[in-house]
């Protein structure tokens, strides 16, 4: 695991070239994680599951004292997508899982960006239930989900150009079927933790920002 507080980290990443797909939007929810984010009472813990993106560590550091966890799951989902295993895969679910040595209730934010739209219900489920074990109370998640099942075959490197502006190059994948997920499958994905915003984007992805309240869903219900 990579681990910045307020260092620069050089973007490796190459600039997108014409024709190369990338494209930018506006993003509503990432400038609502920031702002929960800058008002934590101590040091805020941010773990990113993408690829180390320079700018986007930038960012944070101006925005934030935080220390920034980089992650990048994506290289665990592109080895079992080469192996050529289908289905629920506990094997990936276990690998995902053990590379997180925090804590529970230690981090304050988490940055999906899209991983979930490349795993299977089954692991999609145990990997959730961990990273809703690592948060604190009050601590927040941001996750984007597509809403169309397709075979891709890339993956994207979310680079944000400042809190809403957000560039997305995409870099190769094998080729492996995105799983979409209704809105209340959602919901039930992550049971202990209550969506604050949910945004439908034109780009047919939902944005969605998770916060662990004070109390459990049984507790509040009990």
């Amino acid at each position: 695991m990579l681990k910045w507080g307020a260092r620069k980290v050089v973007d490796s990443t190459q600039a997108p070239k014409p024709g190369s797909g990338a494209t930018t939007a506006r993003s509503i929810v990432i400038p609502r994680f920031l702002s929960a984010l800058s008002k934590r009472p101590h040091q805020q813990t941010v773990v990113d599951l993408g690829p180390v993106v320079g700018s986007n560590l930038d960012l944070f550091s101006a925005r934030l004292s935080c220390k920034f966890y980089v992650q990048d799951l994506f290289t665990d989902i592109e080895a079992h997508a080469l192996s050529g295993k289908s289905g629920p895969n506990t094997a990936l679910a276990d690998r995902l899982t053990s590379r997180f040595p925090l804590s529970p209730r230690s981090v304050d934010g988490i940055l999906c960006w899209d991983l979930f739209d490349y795993l299977d219900p089954s692991t999609s489920k145990t990997f959730a239930n961990k990273l809703s074990a690592l948060l604190r109370t009050g601590g927040i998640l941001h996750g984007l989900f597509s809403t169309t099942a397709t075979n891709v075959t890339h993956y994207t490197r979310f680079v944000l150009d400042n809190e809403d502006l957000v560039r997305r190059r995409p870099y190769p994948a094998t080729p492996t079927k995105r799983e979409a997920m209704e809105t209340r499958e959602i919901h039930r994905l992550f049971s202990d933790l209550e969506v604050t915003d949910l945004v439908l984007l034109k780009s047919s992805i939902r944005e969605v920002l998770f916060r662990r309240p004070q109390f459990s869903r049984a507790t509040r219900c009990g």
